[in-house]
C-alpha cells in the first residue's frame, strides 16, 4: 500500500517538474516575437500603490454593494421614506427608552425644548409645537441620521430601526401635548 502511494507522489512530482521545465524553458526565451507566458499576471501588472495610501482602500466615489442608500434632501426623505415598523406599544416603548438616552438632554422629557442643556447650548426646536406635528417619519428619521443646523448626526451610533422607534414616539409625544 505504502509503495503505491509512492509511486503515485513520484509520479506526480516528475510530473511538476517536466512541467515548470517546460514552462520556464517557453517563458525564458530570447525571441521577441514569442507571447510570454504570465503565471500570475497580476503580481507583475498589479497597480503600484500610491504613498500614504492603503492598497485595499476602496477608489474614491466607490459604494458598497451592501450600503443603504437614503435620500439627500431632508424634503425628499419625508416624501419618499414610510416607517416600515408599526406603531406597536413594543416599538413605542423602545422609541421611549432610545429618547430617554440620546434626546432628553437637548429637547427635554416632553419634546418642548426644555432639556437640561439648552441653559448653555442654544435651545432646539419645539417638536410639539407649530410645524413639527405635521412632519412624517421620514423627516424625523433623516434628522436623526444626519443630523441639522445645531443637532449633531446620530447615524452612526443609532441602528435604522431604532430611529424608526425614536419616529413614533416623537409622534406620541405630539399626541399627547394637544
Amino acid at each position: 500500500m505504502q509503495s503505491r502511494i509512492i509511486n503515485q507522489v513520484t509520479k506526480l512530482a516528475v510530473a511538476a517538474g517536466l512541467a515548470s521545465a517546460l514552462t520556464s524553458g517557453i517563458a525564458c526565451t530570447k525571441n521577441p516575437d514569442q507571447t510570454k507566458l504570465q503565471y500570475v499576471p497580476d503580481m507583475a501588472d498589479g497597480a503600484a500603490l500610491k504613498s500614504q495610501r492603503d492598497f485595499l482602500q476602496p477608489p474614491e466615489g466607490a459604494v458598497t454593494r451592501s450600503a443603504i442608500l437614503y435620500p439627500g434632501s431632508i424634503e425628499e426623505s419625508e416624501k419618499v421614506l414610510d416607517n416600515p415598523l408599526p406603531a406597536t406599544p413594543e416599538n413605542l416603548a423602545a422609541g421611549k427608552k432610545l429618547w430617554n438616552s440620546y434626546c432628553i438632554p437637548c429637547h427635554g422629557v416632553k419634546g418642548n425644548s426644555q432639556g437640561s442643556i439648552t441653559d448653555v447650548y442654544p435651545a432646539p426646536p419645539n417638536l410639539v409645537d407649530k410645524d413639527y406635528p405635521a412632519h412624517k417619519d421620514g423627516f424625523y428619521f433623516h434628522k436623526i441620521t444626519f443630523g441639522g443646523a445645531i443637532m449633531p448626526a446620530y447615524g452612526h451610533a443609532i441602528a435604522p430601526q431604532e430611529r424608526w422607534q425614536i419616529a413614533h414616539y416623537i409622534h406620541e409625544l405630539q399626541r399627547a401635548a394637544k
